[in-house]
Order: structure tokens, then C-alpha cells, then sequence
């Protein structure tokens, strides 16, 4: 839970000014004399980022207490929100934890799992993949069209939808995104605005919504119909690619024609319909985006 303390700016002989930090907080963090730190500056903001292990604490979790059932959506929600290491306690089989977080490697980037001792496991994920987020948001739906792609062939083949492992990969970049967005607050950056941060959250929510859309419409063995409609899909995701980082125009054309597609009247499957929908939001939400952009940086 954030934490909110008074401290007043003290003058160096005239020049720099002093900020004194709490010593507990500057712990929690690892950091220490001669660690550094980052400064962030907006107009009536200023956040100090830790240099070193950006991202949070490593966070303990009694597996007993919590649950062992809970383990694999406690460790993609602590993966989402931007955790570095969590640490697991727990009084059963140990391999057993490794062997389920080794599972999860297909969705969650950079999972390593290991036994530091007899009761605990520590898992660890690795840094972001992305260097920007608009540069996530383009590798989130570069491999949603080519799932989508692949989907449109099998469908109304007699086969199942996309390959496990494209959907595996939409999955796990999507997740990444989310992290991303997660981890724009703890560090210094200059693709996007502090102000922002809550549009962009938005964004990368909407596409895990996306994902999770498509994961049930490219599941379904479906008929021609279903094949002619995901082509329609994959189309407009490769559109709404390019158009990331453009102007505010490109994305508008491409809500129209998703409007278009959902006004029609050939999504009588209400999965495909609920997939155009969330298409939709996340157009809608990368417009805001970009306008706010474009507005607090002019």
C-alpha cells in the first residue's frame, strides 16, 4: 500500500537542495549509502526512483495460509503488478511448487523457479521484454494476427483453432504488457507521461481481455463462416498495428470499421461478437491514450 510522509527540503551552501528519506523505506528497497537513484521530474511532480532492482521488493508468501491451489494466479498476479522474486514457504513437497511455476513458463516471461532450502521456493522473473510501451502494444498484436492467421485455416477444417503454442504466445505477451504498464510507475521514463500512467493500465488490461476473447473463439472448430469472419479479424488487428505511435486518424479509421463489422449482421456467434467488442474498447482506449499524449507533451 503506497505510503505518505512530510519532509521538508533542506539548501546546501546556496545550491543543491537535500531530501532526506526514511531509512525503513530505503531498505525495504535494498538500497543503501552509494546506491543510486533516479529523479523524475513533471510539472508538480517529482518521484524518486531506486537505480538498482527497480520494480519492488521480494515478497513472501506462507503457501499454506494462502492456499496451494491459489499458486499459479497469486504468481501471475504478483508477475502483472511488476514483483521481481517471490518467495514461497510452504510445509509440502517442494518439487511439486517447481514443477507447477515451471509449467507456467509458456505464459509468464523469465520464470525461473528454485529450492534455496528445504521448505522455501523462490521464483524470479526477468526483466521486461519490451523497451517502450508502444513497442509492446505492436508485439502484442503482431502475434495476435499471426494466431489469428492461423486460425482462419483450421477453422471449418475440422481442426482446432490456432496452434497452443501461438495462443500460448499471445498469452504471454499480453501478460508482459500488463506488467509493463505495471512498472511504469517505479521507474523513470520518457515514452510516457506520469499523468498517463492510468490510461496506459487501461490499455494493457483491455488487451488481456482481447487475448482472452480470442482464446475462445480460436478454440472453437467453427465452420466457413466463422473462418471468413476471423479473417475480417486479423485484418483489422494488423491495421490497428500499424496505426500504433501514428496519428490520431489512422486509429479512428480503424474503430470505424470496427464498428462497422459489429453494426452488420454477420456475428450471430456471441463469442465473436464479444470478440469484436473488446477489439473495439482497446481502439477506444488507444485513442485516449494518444490524445493525452498529444495534448501534455505539446
Amino acid at each position: 500500500m503506497p505510503r505518505l510522509e512530510e519532509r521538508r527540503l533542506q539548501q546546501l551552501r546556496g545550491s543543491s537542495y537535500v531530501l532526506t528519506l526514511p531509512k525503513e523505506w530505503v531498505e525495504e528497497l535494498g538500497l543503501g549509502k552509494g546506491s543510486s537513484v533516479f529523479l523524475l521530474a513533471e510539472p508538480g511532480l517529482l518521484i524518486v526512483v531506486p537505480g538498482e532492482r527497480v520494480g519492488g521488493p521480494l515478497v513472501d508468501v506462507e503457501l499454506d495460509v494462502i492456499g496451494v491451489g491459489r499458486l499459479e494466479d497469486l504468481t501471475r498476479a504478483l508477475y502483472k503488478i511488476g514483483v521481481n522474486q517471490v518467495r514461497f514457504r510452504t510445509r509440502g513437497p517442494v518439487q511439486q511448487v517447481i514443477s507447477r511455476l515451471r509449467r507456467m513458463r509458456g505464459e509468464v516471461h523469465g520464470l525461473i523457479a528454485t529450492a534455496p532450502s528445504e521448505n522455501e521456493v523462490l521464483a524470479s522473473f526477468s526483466d521486461e521484454v519490451f523497451a517502450s510501451l508502444d513497442q509492446g502494444i505492436r508485439v502484442f498484436l503482431t502475434t495476435l494476427v499471426s494466431a489469428a492467421q492461423s486460425a482462419a485455416k483450421n477453422v471449418g477444417s475440422g481442426e482446432t483453432g490456432s496452434p497452443p503454442d501461438e495462443l500460448a504466445d499471445c498469452r504471454l505477451y499480453a501478460l508482459a504488457l500488463f506488467r509493463y504498464a505495471s512498472g511504469l510507475i517505479t521507474k523513470p521514463s520518457r515514452d510516457l507521461i506520469v499523468r498517463a500512467l492510468p490510461l496506459a493500465s487501461l490499455v494493457s488490461a483491455r488487451m488481456l481481455d482481447l487475448c482472452e476473447a480470442f482464446e475462445d473463439v480460436a478454440t472453437d472448430g467453427g465452420g466457413g463462416d466463422l473462418s471468413h469472419t476471423v479473417k475480417t479479424f486479423a485484418t483489422l488487428v494488423s491495421e490497428l498495428t500499424d496505426a500504433v505511435g501514428g496519428d490520431y486518424e489512422a486509429l479512428e479509421r480503424v474503430g470505424e470499421k470496427v464498428e462497422e463489422v459489429l453494426t452488420g449482421r454477420g456475428l450471430e456467434d456471441c463469442r465473436v461478437y464479444t470478440l469484436f467488442v473488446a477489439l473495439s474498447k482497446v481502439v477506444e482506449s488507444l485513442k485516449e491514450l494518444t490524445l493525452t499524449r498529444a495534448a501534455l507533451t505539446a
